[in-house]
């Protein structure tokens, strides 16, 4: 007869138990000690589907408008390009920039907002000459380019052929916020393959304030699914739709 051990198997168990705590401690990406632990800055401003449209396959992405009437060419430069790096990382459909002078050449305007009557027939020439579904505004509302920064916007995607507002976002991102620096910390050293703390200046820098600011709403628009495993019913259109221009 084999004889029973006789207490090693609670022992062994509170071993492993001990080994998995540590281990996922190990794994964490913040200590708990670290004044970067703890919530960070979520989007709460946000409308639209669940999903994201299967007829959307192209987005036209207009010129960012200074709504403040205070910024320079440089700043609003500058986050133009923060936008169409989170666009194209965010991987929801394939992203085509209409750059100032092609506006300019269209429309005899560089931008326009997302909240003004739009000319007449822009939505459809913008469908001919891209080959869109939709059309994405973005509104600088308020943009603070010096410590502690601020970005606010407004961003709106719009059906080209209806004129619907798809989805939009109306956010402050106030880096004076707890949640938001430590968000913005967490996400420079998430994101950086250099040597050294990447968190270092994101907080004094404009550009990767906004690398920041907008990869997280752009990771908040409705996730992109396969058809064929979804209900293509949550895809049905709005009643009474919010219009984008002022044509019937």
């Amino acid at each position: 007869m084999i004889a029973r051990p006789s207490r090693p198997v609670p022992f062994l168990l509170h071993c492993l138990a001990l080994g998995l705590v540590l281990l996922l401690g190990a794994c964490s990406s913040v200590d708990p000690r670290s004044p970067d632990f703890g919530p960070v800055y979520k989007p709460r401003n946000v409308r639209g589907p669940e999903v994201w449209p299967e007829s959307v396959r192209r987005v036209a992405v207009l010129p960012a408008y200074d709504a403040t009437n205070r910024l320079t060419s440089e700043f609003i430069n500058g986050y133009d390009s923060s936008w169409r790096r989170a666009l194209d990382h965010a991987q929801r459909a394939e992203f085509v920039s209409l750059s100032r002078s092609t506006m300019t050449n269209w429309f005899t305007r560089a931008s326009f907002s997302s909240s003004d009557p739009l000319p007449f027939g822009m939505l459809g020439r913008i469908a001919r000459e891209t080959g869109a579904q939709a059309v994405l505004f973005l509104d600088l509302t308020h943009c603070s380019p010096y410590p502690p920064l601020t970005l606010s916007y407004r961003a709106r995607l719009v059906d080209l052929k209806s004129g619907d507002i798809i989805w939009m976002a109306d956010e402050i991102v106030d880096g004076a916020a707890a949640e938001t620096s430590r968000g913005a910390r967490r996400f420079a050293r998430e994101n950086s393959a250099i040597p050294g703390d990447a968190a270092y200046g994101i907080l004094q820098s404009p550009t990767r304030f906004a690398d920041y600011a907008f990869q997280t709403i752009t990771a908040a628009m409705p996730p992109r699914i396969n058809p064929v495993l979804e209900d293509k019913s949550k895809l049905t259109p709005k009643k009474n739709p919010v219009r984008a221009d002022n044509t019937k």
